[in-house]
């Protein structure tokens, strides 16, 4: 059973991604967090050290939930049959598209990232983001040794493509009504999966796909 104290630390991470997901790292400052979960300065010092330190438990607590969602998906990975490596494709992109879904705040950490939220905190894409595309990226390194993927495609620009296009759709050109989200369109999501799927089967150009 977890202590009180790690219940407060993990309800302050939690509530601190939430601000850096909508103001970013530079928008967001330790005395709110503290005000808001009702801590003072002291025991987030104590707790956490500094803002940095938090901002990193954020990210780091973000990316071992990205790497479950991507673990589960490629803990049996197919490697000959070109059929069942596009359906192990769509299933890896159709989790993590949920998973986005259900937990927004992770890809507005990314999106204020890559326009220059906390410029200050290097390698941060190396240590929390490349670990994931690394690890579809080997899953799908064997089948193109294997002559089954064509051995031209990039794998890591593939991996990557799919997660721009995710975070396209959640926080870049509306594809709805303005006034709606497209999390909230079934229909808008219904074509996004197809289009998805479709960019799995252009880029890998496997057989018969």
């Amino acid at each position: 059973m977890a202590s009180a104290d790690g219940r407060q630390s993990e309800a302050v991470i939690e509530f601190a991604a939430r601000l850096f997901a909508a103001f970013g790292y530079d928008g967001t400052y330790l005395q709110g967090i503290a005000e808001a979960t009702g801590h003072d300065l002291a025991w987030m010092h104590d707790t956490f050290g500094d803002k940095r330190n938090l901002y990193l438990a954020v990210l780091e607590r973000a990316a071992q939930a990205e790497r479950a969602v991507a673990e589960d998906a490629l803990a049996v990975f197919p490697t000959g049959d070109p059929a069942e490596i596009a359906s192990a494709m769509y299933a890896l992109v159709d989790r993590y598209l949920e998973f986005c879904l259900a937990h927004p705040q992770v890809p507005a950490l990314w999106v204020h990232r890559w326009l220059g939220d906390a410029a200050d905190i290097p390698d941060v894409e190396e240590k929390y983001a490349a670990p994931l595309i690394e690890r579809t990226r080997e899953a799908l390194l064997s089948a193109a040794r294997a002559g089954i993927i064509d051995n031209h495609v990039d794998l890591d620009l593939m991996v990557r493509t799919l997660i721009w296009s995710i975070y396209g759709l959640l926080y870049g050109e509306a594809v709805t009504q303005p006034e709606e989200s497209p999390s909230a369109d079934p229909e808008t999501l219904r074509r996004y999966r197809a289009h998805l799927h479709q960019l799995v089967d252009r880029m890998l150009k496997l057989p018969g796909a």
